[in-house]
């Protein structure tokens, strides 16, 4: 009789043991998604924004300030050379002037009424005279871009300066562009900062020129639309780069990924980061190309891991 109640004791005592390995194996397996690291090419830049405008325009100015009287045309219209822009209110002009300065300015004896021309023939792309309203002399009333061509005019903060250059590559993106991207050459930099508001906040910058690549033109390059600009400030080839979504730190500080090992477990690896990109760090030890580490890493070494699908 005991021996037999040994038995079940024994037995039962196995069952439970079975199911309690069960219970545990169960809770360290852990669901992780898996990235494959592969050697790539990737690339530094400088990020800024600007507008797309044409490569040939003519500023239109005025010769003195003067107050429009009737306005002929309208932004996106094409004009002929010589084709009149707007018209000029000799007396309400007379009046301004006389207001702002006491008197017409030296060597302008009268005003009579005349009209503004196009100086060029081509597309109106900007027009910030108003009818009613002074035409200050020294801004352009009108902008008439003469050719085909577009560039993108951007401003490039401060701190950025010592890395870009004129020559380098430059990546063009839009959200009401046609194409993904588009390929362009930093062509100009000003030899002049100004002050700009980056949102609410002052910021020294420069302005710049991105001449699209020969034959990159569409319908959808529209002067005066907003564009990004990646000017393309170093490039380096097959190297590894494991994304931030996979990188953790070890009890020493110390940057590291977890690989995943055909056992079923993830260990821990200490790698060695050279730089950092938009989408990574570079490696330069501490993982080899193939390997498949973690996302989005939690205390897993030592843990058995079940791979999600896909």
């Amino acid at each position: 009789m005991k021996k037999y109640l040994w038995l079940v004791l024994g037995t039962g005592l196995a069952v439970a043991a079975i199911f309690g390995i069960k219970a545990w194996t169960a809770t360290e397996e852990i669901p992780v998604t898996l990235t494959t690291i592969e050697p790539q090419t990737v690339q530094q830049t400088v990020n800024c924004t600007g507008k797309v405008e044409a490569s040939e325009s003519q500023a239109v100015y005025v010769e003195i300030p003067c107050v429009a009287k009737e306005i002929y045309v309208k932004e996106g219209q094409t004009v002929k050379q010589g084709e009149a822009l707007f018209s000029v209110d000799a007396e309400a002009t007379r009046e301004a002037l006389s207001q702002l300065a006491g008197s017409l300015p030296n060597g302008v004896t009268d005003i009579t009424d005349t009209q503004v021309t196009a100086p060029v023939s081509g597309v109106v792309t900007s027009l910030s005279v108003r009818a009613g309203e002074i035409a200050d002399h020294t801004q352009p009333c009108a902008t008439i871009a003469s050719g085909e061509g577009m560039q993108i005019a951007v401003s490039i903060r401060e701190r950025f300066l010592p890395q870009v250059q004129i020559g380098q590559k430059v990546i063009v993106t839009g959200v009401a562009f046609s194409k993904e991207q588009y390929l362009g050459t930093l062509t100009s930099l000003a030899t002049s900062a100004h002050q700009e508001y980056i949102g609410t906040v002052s910021e020294t910058v420069v302005d710049a020129v991105v001449s699209l690549d020969e034959g990159v033109t569409d319908n959808s390059l529209r002067t005066g639309l907003n564009a990004k600009a990646a000017i393309v400030t170093q490039t380096a080839e097959d190297v590894l780069l494991v994304p931030y979504e996979c990188l953790t730190q070890n009890e020493r500080g110390e940057e590291c990924v977890y690989v995943y090992r055909e056992n079923g477990f993830a260990e821990q690896q200490t790698i060695e980061v050279a730089d950092e990109y938009a989408d990574g760090v570079l490696v330069v030890s501490g993982i080899s190309a193939g390997e498949r580490v973690v996302q989005t890493p939690e205390a897993l070494s030592g843990a058995r891991v079940r791979v999600r699908a896909g």
